[in-house]
């Protein structure tokens, strides 16, 4: 029997590309349908750093798609993040093996490789295999969960918001804000800025230039601002949450950061703000609701309580190599 022939070749970036990885992605990741226009947002928003994407064609199929670039917030030379996209029908067939192969070459190009991070979903059992013999080790666990919102019953939970007002805070959207704060862009970066310093991360979090931060979070097309809300007390501005929803797939909504900072934590705030993202998810026709956090966080406990279910994790891998390897 003749071995398929295989291509490896740069992602183009044109229409037929971004199709063919929107139609892969969703057969990798049934359960989290994307679109070209998420798909092509990502791309631009990336910081300037050094990144290549790589297409593995077999007989003309569009059977693979590899990442490979600098790692984006890094404190050091030489780390590197790199990820694997099989099509299911084409496993077992040595493409992954041989994409890794070619990423991991370019990156070497480019200088020493002192760290390779990467992700997958644990039910991706031969995905996990294979990092595992390459020397990668696991250092962070997000637990998916996932909210049937229409069974949703928010009853004995809506004391929460009626706490949060006790205490004299606002949970307002962030499209109200905008029309109360000139300086609203510089308030909410320094908020997420504060809340994302507290998240369990495998390394410090490195804050974002404000350029940045608009770029890839206030101007990516699914997110929600006036779902997204913020708890306000006086002129501080003390939680975030966050709803993204795709209008390719309006059914469905992803809660990004959610969190509180130090001076306003256990007074209920996390679950108002919550609550009050949930609902306005609900009046937009939003039917499941995706997240994800680190495991020993807070925040999934909370997410738990109010009814959502666990799901595979995200594994957040690392290999450490010495240098010049």
């Amino acid at each position: 029997m003749l071995k398929p022939a295989m291509l490896i070749r740069d992602f183009r970036f044109d229409a037929c590309d971004y199709r063919a990885t929107r139609i892969l992605l969703e057969k990798v990741y049934p359960c989290e349908p994307t679109s070209v226009e998420v798909l092509r947002f990502e791309d631009a928003a990336r910081p300037k750093i050094w990144w290549r994407k790589r297409v593995a064609e077999i007989n003309g199929h569009f059977a693979a798609l590899g990442m490979v670039g600098e790692a984006i917030g890094s404190h050091r030379e030489g780390d590197f993040r790199l990820r694997v996209h099989v099509d299911p029908d084409c496993l077992n067939q040595g493409i992954g093996t041989q994409l890794y192969a070619d990423l991991l070459a370019l990156a070497h190009e480019q200088g020493p490789v002192v760290r390779l991070a990467t992700h997958t979903r644990e039910d991706q059992t031969r995905a996990s295999k294979f990092l595992r013999e390459k020397g990668f080790e696991v250092v962070i666990r997000e637990p998916v969960s996932e909210l049937d919102l229409p069974t949703f019953d928010e009853t004995p939970f809506v004391h929460k918001i009626r706490q949060a007002e006790s205490h004299g805070v606002r949970l307002v959207s962030l499209a109200e804000l905008a029309r109360e704060y000139s300086d609203r862009q510089e308030r909410i970066c320094q908020l997420d800025t504060t809340i994302h310093g507290d998240v369990p991360l495998p390394d410090p979090f490195r804050p974002q230039p404000l350029e940045d931060f608009l770029r890839q979070k206030v101007e990516n097309p699914a997110f929600t601002p006036d779902a997204s809300h913020v708890a306000v007390h006086g002129e501080e501005w003390a939680g975030l949450s966050e709803l993204y929803i795709d209008s390719n797939h309006p059914q469905i909504g992803g809660t990004g950061l959610t969190g509180v900072t130090r001076p306003w934590r256990r007074k209920g705030l996390a679950t108002a703000l919550k609550l009050k993202v949930l609902r306005r998810a609900k009046a937009k026709g939003v039917r499941r609701v995706i997240t994800d956090n680190e495991e020993n966080n807070p925040m999934f406990q909370i997410n738990l309580m109010l009814g959502f279910r666990a799901q595979p994790a995200w594994l957040g891998w690392q290999l450490n190599l010495a240098e010049g390897d």
